[in-house]
């Protein structure tokens, strides 16, 4: 299944084994607009932080969080380049009218004929296919 990840989905995963055994699922063709994985980069060491504190994790254990998501990204997300969604950029924007700065992840879902996976309701009404990590688990568990 082909799908371009909002990235708070894929921090979210991250952040938990479940999460990333599913970023590993090969049944999944997983894909992130480059100016998104900035995006990743800067959220995912303030969400480790928060996350930290509730789980009670040293610096040693936050530190192999972060580089073990770091590498599960790299191992798991295709980073599609600039050149190939912003031809849809425009119509991406117009699309995203809740939230424009989603738009980077809608051209991407249309330059590459793929769904979105998010949570995220503000993808609702953009005209590209949305799955939610709810759904999209129901559907590998029952497409084993």
């Amino acid at each position: 299944m082909l799908l371009v990840v909002d990235t708070s989905v894929l921090v979210g995963d991250l952040l938990r084994v479940k999460g990333r055994e599913r970023l590993r699922d090969p049944r999944l063709d997983l894909y992130l607009p480059e100016q998104m994985l900035a995006e990743a980069h800067v959220e995912l060491p303030r969400r480790i932080r928060a996350f930290s504190d509730s789980a009670e994790l040293n610096s040693n254990e936050r530190d192999a969080l972060l580089m073990m998501s770091l590498q599960s990204i790299d191992n798991n997300v295709a980073v599609v380049g600039a050149e190939i969604y912003m031809p849809f950029g425009d119509e991406a924007y117009a699309r995203c009218q809740r939230d424009p700065t989603d738009w980077p992840v809608v051209a991407c879902a249309l330059a590459l004929s793929a769904a979105v996976w998010t949570n995220d309701n503000d993808f609702l009404g953009t005209g590209v296919p949305t799955w939610t990590t709810q759904t999209l688990q129901s559907w590998l568990d029952r497409h084993k």
